[in-house]
């Protein structure tokens, strides 16, 4: 399953920088804003590609990129900050890694108190 996936990412994902510390790595995987259909209603008009004004977005890559919590990841022009990963199991066997991320500078305070 791993290889299958794994084999998806390559061929149709996107190459992203991720930073961890003073470490940069290229990675491919794929990376978009999370919509909900309950957000969506709530909203009063439409945002540019679909962007929900929270400012969440997803990000699904390979086990191998090792994305933890705190590291950064870099998409055109804008840097995101990992909130959270996690790795995706079938069966026994890690599939794949997701992570939330928000934009750095924009939303980088999500879940802090004031």
């Amino acid at each position: 399953m791993r290889k299958t996936v794994e084999k998806i990412i390559a061929q149709h994902g996107t190459d992203m920088t991720v930073t961890s510390g003073s470490e940069q790595k290229t990675v491919r995987g794929f990376f978009r804003a999370v919509n909900s259909k309950s957000w969506q209603s709530m909203e009063s008009e439409a945002t540019l590609l679909g962007e929900i004004s929270r400012g969440q977005y997803a990000y699904i890559g390979p086990v191998d990129a090792a994305v933890k919590e705190g590291d950064t990841l870099s998409l055109g022009e804008k840097t995101y900050l990992f909130r959270r990963t996690e790795l995706y199991y079938y069966g026994n066997q890690a599939v794949y890694q997701w992570g939330l991320c928000v934009e750095k500078g924009v939303n980088d305070t999500w879940g802090t108190q004031s």
